[in-house]
Order: structure tokens, then C-alpha cells, then sequence
């Protein structure tokens, strides 16, 4: 037999032993932009290998069009030098630092995207054209120009927050073509789509190229885990059913710290039994995902860090240290699950939903399709929300508002049981010509609120170091308060003037404060009434 044959094939079998994060329930952390912000909250790279992570990406590769090089950015963690001529760092130590982490089984993966810079394809040519820059770059091909040296990541992630949907999914299936043909190592694509479902920027790649898994960020949004509109589900359904990947596997993405994102940030002893819950009722579930080591590892809350203790417990799913259901769908997970379309898989809400009028209750709002219902008396008291609206959770999961959106559909059953359907409230988003918002009500104690605006480009033109939006308010609703910015009302219209930390972003988060009217009833915004300008 032909020796080269023999090679081959061992390389082949070999390619086909290797261990995948994706087996069984896994820990994915975000490394490279110190969302902590202390001189010394990021470490180098080698420190985060340890026993407490599966899956390391490193954020971010910015600045990209088309096949010209792009930029690199790892925070404190690489200041070059650049290569001559380009924007584009050095990065050697980083580079054996991969290699450290390798050999100890970790999965290295590079994200293309996240909050800062400006980048974007104008057509698919650029896209393919940019696929060949970076697989020579970053992965198994050859060029110069390499940051990292002979080191070679494991796949690319796709945290793309603005700048359009044109171009992934041929960017994606071109690097598919790279990884086919290199044979030496498995290779992933992955996704970080926002929860809002379609995600506004990588819907189309994700429904029309093969992806291995998706980060979804339950956060910043009216779809957070502790919201009753969390929408894991949702999903799990587009996973199961639409993917071209019908294997992909849907993380749990959460911020590391109450400080590493707006809102969405969920306790560990409140986490903890949703986690179970999601392994043992979805097939998609691959595990959780956290922004970013600098915030997970130096957050005490539960110790010895909260980083430890979530792969602590996804350890204990994979291990079978956590009840399962019988298996009644397709996977290649290890573990047995089932999909069920009764009952959501979280229990972190406080708010009730699908409530009916004069049911008993014991305190708190629920919500019951257009109508906001507060527990009076023991009983459920429904009154209708404004035209048009409809009922929603906030993201904490204990208030209740009103805004524009659709509304799930409940079934009841009996006087005293309501039965969620597995579709959830969506929140309607603003659309213009060059921004898309999400806005999202956090919470609100003794009439004071809490709320966000989730905005992002829709085109290459970046936010700027000032941006400014308005918006229509309704009558006993006064914001007055913006996070790192200023705000202005006359009447029913709020200015906002917000301070970008970033001089060039593709997305911001603006947080405000104010006070609500006295009926308790907050009403969200008109989506209809926002401009960025």
C-alpha cells in the first residue's frame, strides 16, 4: 500500500477523532477587550486556559472590506508593532500563547466584529475577497502578514453589531471551502447574534450558510434571561428546523459581571437552575457564553469566581450529574434531551403571563396579551394597555409595560390555569435608514425606571463620538438621567445627547433613568417617533 496513502488516511482519522466542544455542554468566554478596565483586569491569554473554560475567543479583528488587511485590536494585550505599511498589530506573544492553549484542549477562535470601529461588505466579491485575507492571515494559509505567527485559530466567530447583513454568508461558505481542504485540524464558524429574532445583521448568513454554533446574546434587550420575553426557544426552533446545520448548537450568552453589559446580567443562584433546565429540554442547547474573561473571572459574587462556577455546572450536565428527559429529537450531543412546547424553560421571572382577570395572585404585574395586570386584593385587576400595545416583560422579569409589538398567544385552560404556547412577545424594533434600536425596559422601584436603547448602524457610517436621538414619551413619563451623556425634555419629546466612549462604533447602548407616572403603568416609547441624528 501507497505510505502516502497511509498518511492520509491516518490524518483523515485522526481529523475525525478530535474532541469538540460542541459533544456535550461547554463554557465559551470572550478574551482580548477588558470590559473591566482596570490597567491590570485582562491577563494574558495562557491565563484563562485553565480548568474553568472550553472555548476561548479572542475580540476582535476590525476595520474590514474587502481583501485589504484588516485591523487587530486586544485591548491592553497587544500594542504592536504593526506590520509596515498596514494598521495591523504584531501580536507574537498572543501567537504562543494560542499554542499554549491548544495543547491543553482549549478551542482558539478569532471574532470578526463587536462594538467598535466601522466595517462591512458592499457586495458578496468583497466578502469571498476578505474570507481568502483572513484564512491566510489567521488560519491555515500563508501570507506575511501574520499577528499571530505559525499559530493557527481553530475557526472565526461572527459578532457582527452593524454595518449591514450583505456578504456572510458568502464570506462563511468561502471559509468553509479553506477548512475542507485542510485536512490537518477541525475548524468551527460561529455566530453572536443579538436575541432579537432575526438578528438585524447576521439573519440572512445564518439562515443561508452552515454555521457550528451560535453565541445568542441574551442581554441588552427586552429578550433577556429574565425576562418572561426570554426566547431560547425561539432558537432552539430555528436551530432544530431552519439552520442549514440542523446540528447547531444555541448558547446561552450572558454578561460576566453586572458591569460588563446595560442590563441582562443574571446571579449565579438564579442562573443556575435555568441552565438545567435549558440542558434538559432543548437539543440545541451547546452550553454558555460570557463577555469577557476580565469581567466572569474577576466576579466574586459566587466563589471562587462566577467563571468557575458556571463550568462547574455545565461539568456536572455532562457528566450526567443533572436529570434528563427521554430523547425525541435528532443530535449529536452526548446528552439526551427533549423539546417541549408546555412551558418555558426558565423560572426567573416573578411576572405572571397569561393571566386572567379576577385569578388569584399574590402580588406583583403580569401580563395577559395587550392587557397589564396588576394583583389587587388577591386578584388579578387586567387593564387594557394603549391602542396598538401590547404587554411586555421588563428585562429584570418583575415589572410589566406597555409598547409597540406582538403579543404571544396564550391558551387557557380552566379558570385558574393559563398555559404559555412556546412563542414569545416580541418587542417591535425601530428601522430607519441607517440605524436599527431595540428599546428595553430594565425595571422600575417606587416609580423610578430604568430603561435602554439598543441601537445599531445599518450601514458602513459608524456612530460617531456624539450622537444624538429623540423620541416621543407618553403623558407622566419623564426621562431624567442619560449614562455618559445628557438629556433635555419639552413635553412629551426627550432629547438625548450621548457621549460615545468609543470615537467610532457600530453599536451603543444608551441607559436612562426617570420617573413614571403615578398609575404605575409605564408605556414604552413610540418606535415610530425615533431619530438618530
Amino acid at each position: 500500500m501507497n505510505h502516502w496513502f497511509i498518511i492520509t488516511l491516518l490524518c483523515i482519522l485522526l481529523y475525525k477523532a478530535q474532541a469538540s466542544f460542541l459533544d456535550s455542554p461547554s463554557l465559551a468566554t470572550y478574551w482580548g477587550q477588558n470590559s473591566k478596565g482596570g490597567s491590570d483586569t485582562q491577563h494574558s491569554l495562557a491565563t484563562y486556559c485553565d480548568g474553568n473554560s472550553d472555548v476561548i475567543i479572542l475580540a476582535f479583528v476590525l476595520d474590514f472590506r474587502n481583501k485589504e488587511l484588516p485591523q487587530l485590536n486586544l485591548a491592553n494585550s497587544c500594542d504592536g508593532p504593526r506590520f509596515p505599511g498596514t494598521n495591523l498589530l504584531q501580536c507574537p506573544e498572543v501567537g504562543k500563547d494560542i499554542k499554549t492553549c491548544q495543547k491543553k484542549g482549549k478551542t482558539i477562535l478569532l471574532s470578526l466584529g463587536g462594538a467598535a470601529g466601522a466595517y462591512g461588505f458592499a457586495n458578496d466579491k468583497d466578502a469571498v475577497a476578505f474570507a481568502d485575507t483572513l484564512w491566510a492571515t489567521f488560519g491555515g494559509g500563508k501570507s506575511e502578514s501574520r499577528p499571530f505567527g505559525d499559530a493557527v485559530v481553530d475557526g472565526f466567530d461572527l459578532d457582527i453589531e452593524g454595518g449591514g447583513s450583505t456578504g456572510y454568508a458568502a464570506m462563511v461558505k468561502r471559509l468553509r471551502s479553506h477548512f475542507n481542504a485542510d485536512k490537518s485540524k477541525k475548524y468551527y464558524i460561529t455566530g453572536a447574534p443579538q436575541c432579537p429574532f432575526p438578528d438585524a445583521m447576521l439573519g440572512p448568513a445564518l439562515d443561508a450558510s452552515e454555521f457550528d454554533a451560535v453565541f445568542v446574546q441574551f442581554y441588552n434587550n427586552y429578550c433577556s434571561t429574565t425576562s418572561e420575553n426570554f426566547n431560547f426557544e425561539t432558537w432552539d426552533h430555528w436551530a432544530r428546523h431552519t439552520s442549514p446545520n440542523r446540528n447547531v448548537k444555541v448558547f446561552l450568552g450572558l454578561p460576566g459581571s453586572s458591569a460588563a453589559a446595560g442590563s441582562g446580567y443574571v446571579p449565579f443562584k438564579t442562573l443556575e437552575p435555568v441552565v438545567k433546565r435549558l440542558y434538559s429540554t432543548y437539543s440545541s442547547f451547546g452550553g454558555v457564553m460570557l463577555w469577557d474573561a476580565s469581567a466572569s473571572y474577576s466576579n466574586k459574587e459566587v466563589s471562587p469566581h462566577y467563571q468557575a462556577a458556571i463550568f462547574k455546572l455545565l461539568s456536572s450536565l455532562s457528566k450526567g450529574e443533572s436529570s434528563k428527559t427521554t430523547k425525541n429529537t435528532k443530535t449529536t450531543s452526548s446528552h439526551t434531551t427533549k423539546t417541549t412546547k408546555s412551558h418555558r424553560p426558565t423560572e426567573t421571572s416573578s411576572l405572571r403571563d397569561c393571566v386572567q382577570k379576577d385569578e388569584p395572585c399574590s402580588g406583583g404585574f403580569g401580563c395577559s396579551g395587550n392587557s397589564f395586570a396588576t394583583c389587587v386584593n388577591g386578584r388579578w385587576l387586567l387593564r387594557s394597555c394603549p391602542d396598538g400595545l401590547i404587554c411586555l416583560s421588563s428585562t429584570d422579569g418583575v415589572s410589566a409595560y406597555c409598547a409597540q409589538g406582538k403579543a404571544k398567544t396564550c391558551t387557557h385552560k380552566g379558570s385558574f390555569q393559563a398555559l404559555a404556547e412556546v412563542d414569545s412577545s416580541v418587542a417591535k424594533a425601530y428601522t430607519g435608514r441607517s440605524v436599527t434600536a431595540q428599546f428595553s425596559f430594565i425595571g422600575a422601584q417606587q416609580h423610578q425606571f430604568t430603561a435602554i436603547l439598543n441601537a445599531r448602524c445599518l450601514s458602513h457610517q459608524a456612530f460617531g463620538e456624539r450622537v444624538k436621538v429623540q423620541f416621543k414619551v407618553s403623558q407622566g413619563i419623564k426621562v431624567t438621567q442619560v449614562k455618559g451623556g445628557t438629556v433635555s425634555q419639552q413635553g412629551d419629546m426627550v432629547h438625548i445627547n450621548y457621549h460615545n466612549p468609543i470615537d467610532k462604533a457600530m453599536s451603543i447602548v444608551i441607559q436612562m433613568q426617570g420617573l413614571m407616572p403615578t398609575d404605575g403603568m409605564y408605556i414604552g416609547p413610540s418606535m415610530n417617533s425615533i431619530k438618530f441624528y
